[in-house]
């Protein structure tokens, strides 16, 4: 079910730190951002919107190529996404396919590419106002989606609200730059791509948590080798959080960058 944000946002929180959704009211029809991992869940969620509106969905804005943000893009007419969301998910189409074929869950699984996209940021001038930033960092193509009227923001993965980050695609040091533009702008709650709604004081744990992972991981290097680290995650010094699990893909991915 949906929660109400503000006047014009709801959003549905994932179970067990699952990806989140949501929707923006404007005068004349609605404008969902993201998907939920599951195709039937996305149905479900089109049903539970009618709840709350009878207006119709214009857009649907992907905040980033990851299938759980997008597997449900299926439902829906017109997608909106940065260029880079678009290509690396028709990249990753086949390997998508073979992933989820035995999937019950899975079995009439469309996935559908984003159909309008832009390379900067981008503008819907409707009521409210809807702000698409790109700023990469969590995937290349990661954008924000703002409501600046309503000081809301869908924030995408570039927020994990009490769980551990996803690293597998990411550029820390673009992360944390877009997490310290986007401490400056006038928010009071945040949708985050995972956990619970939050505000500003989650963008702060976030930089944190990506300057901790980076430094600590540069250090461990010069002193334990790569099979140790990925022994011993503790040797990083992260908080404890949610979603532990992620640790070690994290270093897999990050440890030569660092």
């Amino acid at each position: 079910m949906f929660t109400k944000v503000s006047k014009s946002v709801y959003c549905r929180i994932g179970e067990k730190g699952d990806s989140n959704n949501g929707f923006i009211l404007c005068n004349d029809f609605s404008v969902f951002v993201d998907t939920a991992t599951y195709p039937d869940q996305t149905k479900r969620d089109l049903e539970d919107m009618k709840k709350v509106t009878d207006k119709k969905v214009k857009f649907l804005i992907n905040t980033h190529y990851h299938p759980d943000h997008t597997f449900g893009n299926m439902y829906f007419l017109d997608i909106i996404a940065h260029a880079a969301c678009r290509t690396t998910l028709k990249e990753r189409i086949p390997f998508y396919k073979e992933e989820v074929q035995k999937e019950e869950r899975f079995k009439n699984l469309k996935i559908k590419l984003p159909n309008i996209v832009f390379t900067e940021n981008m503008m819907l001038m409707h009521t409210p106002k809807i702000e698409l930033t790109h700023f990469g960092g969590h995937t290349e193509g990661s954008i924000t989606v703002y409501v600046p009227e309503e000081k809301v923001l869908f924030s995408g993965d570039l927020l994990f609200a009490g769980y551990h980050l996803y690293l597998g695609d990411a550029d820390i040091q673009e992360w944390t730059d877009a997490l310290e533009t986007i401490l400056q702008w006038d928010i009071k709650k945040i949708i985050p791509g995972h956990g619970e709604i939050c505000d500003k004081k989650e963008i702060k744990k976030h930089i944190d948590y990506l300057k901790t992972f980076y430094q600590n991981l540069k250090d461990m290097k010069k002193r334990h080798s790569k099979e140790d680290i990925l022994k011993n995650t503790d040797l990083l010094e992260l908080p404890e959080m949610d979603g532990e699990n992620r640790i070690v893909r994290n270093i897999e991915a990050q440890y030569d960058k660092a």
